[in-house]
């Protein structure tokens, strides 16, 4: 009965340790507030240093759990939306309330506490940390 119960316990420490060692899923680590942290790109390029420190003073992102988003920092009231993943999780969707079509941004780095996304639209490379 001895030797049962050991078993059973070495049983569950390797359970518990694989089940503690499973990473986050892009789903998971994509649902924090981010603040954007650097700008660069073919369309930074244009942009005064003033307006670029300006961004990065101010500029919050938060995804929540439940797919939504809202953007603040730049404008007198938060600009909020939806967001989605792709399978993959290497694509970021977002459309803001009010649009019909959602801008992708391609995922170039998902840590815990670092986001780095491509517009395509605004050729624009955004990094984040986690606030």
């Amino acid at each position: 009965m001895k030797l049962f119960r050991l078993s059973a316990l070495a049983f569950m420490l390797v359970a518990l340790i694989f089940t503690g060692c499973k990473g986050k899923s892009a789903k998971e680590l994509i649902v924090n507030k981010w603040k954007l942290t650097e700008l660069s790109g073919e369309n930074a390029k244009e942009m005064t240093d003033a307006e670029k420190k300006e961004m990065t003073n101010k500029f919050l992102m938060e995804l929540t759990k439940d797919g939504k988003v809202m953007m603040s920092g730049m404008w007198d009231t938060p600009k909020t939306g939806t967001y989605s993943l792709s399978e993959d999780g290497k694509t970021l969707f977002l459309i803001r309330d009010g649009d019909t079509k959602a801008d992708p941004q391609v995922i170039n780095e998902l840590k815990g506490d670092k986001l780095v996304i491509t517009s395509e639209k605004d050729k624009l490379i955004l990094s984040f940390s986690a606030k």
